[in-house]
C-alpha cells in the first residue's frame, strides 16, 4: 500500500513531525503494513515541497525507533519485523472515537483543529496532574534514563523508579489506573512489588546499544566474558541474562558464562588471572563497585536501551495508540 503525504504550513507541529505523524496514523489504520514501501526522500520532498534534510529527518527517527528500514537503493519500507497487534479493537475505537468527536465539532460550529489543539493542551494538563505511566528499574537513574527513552518515542510523560519505590505508589493508585513499564528480567519482580496496587505491570525490550557492541567487538576472539550478577539474580535471571549475550553476539567468537558476585577481591583475582578477559558487572551492582575497580581493564557494565520495535505490543497494550 501507500499513503499520501500532506502538509499543514501554519501549523505549529514541525514538518518533519507531520510526516512522522502521518506514517504512525496509516500503520494504525491499516494503510500501511510491515513490509510495505513508503515514498523515496526525494518523491516526499517534491510532493510537499520540503526540504530534503527535513524529511529525512523523519524518516531517519522513525528508522532509530525501529519502524522504518531505509535501504539504499531499495527506497524506504516498514520493517518486517515491527509488531502489530492482530486484534485491532483498540485502533477502531479509537478511529470512532475521533470521527464521533469531529461530527461533534461540525454541529456545533467549531473548527476541528482548533479544537484539537485545545484537547491536546488539555490532555497535557489532565496527564500531569494524575500520572499514570511510570518505568520501574534496579536503581533510579537507571529507571529515569530508559523512562527519558520511551517518553520521547512514545511521547508521553513517564516517570522513572527504582523497584523499591514502587510500594510509595500506594496513595497515588487509589486515584489512577497506574501502567508500570520494566524490562523482561524485571517483570515478576516488579508485579511482586505492584500487586497491592491498582496497577498493570507491561514488559518492554530492551537492546544492547552501540557503545555496548562496539566494546564487545574489540574483544579478542577466543575470549571468556563472564556477567557478573548478584545472588538473587543469579538464581533467578542468570539463565534468561546469559541466553540474551548468546543471542545478541552469536556473530562473536566469545565465551559467554554467568557467575555470582562473591567479592572484590575474587573478582579481580579472575581477572588477574586470565581467567575471564572482559567482567560485565550487573547495573545492579555497579553502583556499590569501588571507583578502582570500575576503572580496571576489563571491567564494564551493560549498555541496554530501550528497543520501541519489539516494545509495539507494550504501546497498544498502555492504550498509546500513536
Amino acid at each position: 500500500m501507500s499513503v499520501k503525504f500532506y502538509l499543514e504550513p501554519y501549523s505549529h507541529i514541525p514538518a518533519h513531525v507531520q510526516i512522522s505523524d502521518r506514517i504512525k496514523l496509516a500503520l494504525l489504520t491499516g494503510q500501511l503494513r510491515p513490509g510495505d514501501t513508503l515514498p523515496s526522500i526525494r518523491d516526499v520532498e517534491k510532493e510537499l515541497g520540503l526540504s530534503r534534510n527535513i524529511v529525512r529527518r523523519a524518516y531517519l527517527e522513525l528508522e532509530e525507533y525501529g519502524i522504518l528500514k531505509l535501504k539504499h537503493g531499495k527506497g524506504v519500507i516498514v520493517h518486517n519485523d515491527l509488531s502489530y497487534p492482530s486484534d485491532l479493537s483498540l485502533a477502531k475505537r479509537s478511529q470512532r472515537l475521533c470521527q464521533e468527536t469531529l461530527a461533534k465539532a461540525s454541529a456545533a460550529g467549531i473548527v476541528a483543529s482548533s479544537l484539537a489543539r485545545m484537547l491536546y493542551q488539555m490532555a497535557l494538563e489532565q496527564e500531569r496532574l494524575h500520572q499514570r505511566f511510570y518505568y520501574v528499574d534496579t536503581t533510579e537513574p537507571l529507571a529515569q534514563d530508559r523512562a527519558a527513552q520511551i517518553s520521547q518515542a512514545w511521547q508521553i510523560s513517564i516517570i522513572g523508579l527504582a523497584t523499591h519505590q514502587v510500594p510509595s505508589l500506594e496513595a497515588v493508585a487509589a486515584d489512577v489506573n497506574l501502567k508500570l513499564f520494566t524490562s523482561y528480567y524485571r517483570y515478576g519482580e516488579v508485579s511482586a512489588q505492584a500487586a497491592r496496587l491498582n496497577a498493570e505491570v507491561i514488559p518492554v525490550a530492551l537492546k544492547f546499544n552501540e557503545a555496548m557492541i562496539e566494546e564487545i567487538q574489540h574483544i579478542p576472539d577466543g575470549s571468556v566474558v563472564e556477567i557478573v550478577l548478584d545472588e538473587h539474580d543469579f538464581a533467578s535471571y542468570g539463565g534468561l541474562i546469559l541466553n540474551n549475550y548468546q543471542r545478541g553476539f552469536a556473530h562473536k567468537d566469545v565465551l559467554f558464562k554467568v557467575i555470582a558476585f562473591t567479592s572484590i577481591n575474587d573478582l579481580k583475582k579472575r581477572l588477574k588471572s586470565g581467567e575471564c578477559h572482559t567482567m560485565i558487572i550487573s547495573n545492579k551492582l555497579w553502583d556499590d563497585m569501588p571507583a578502582d575497580f570500575k576503572r580496571l581493564k576489563g571491567v564494564r557494565r551493560p549498555k541496554m536501551d530501550f528497543d520501541a520495535r519489539a516494545s509495539e505490543q507494550a504501546r497498544w497494550r498502555a492504550g498509546i495508540v500513536i
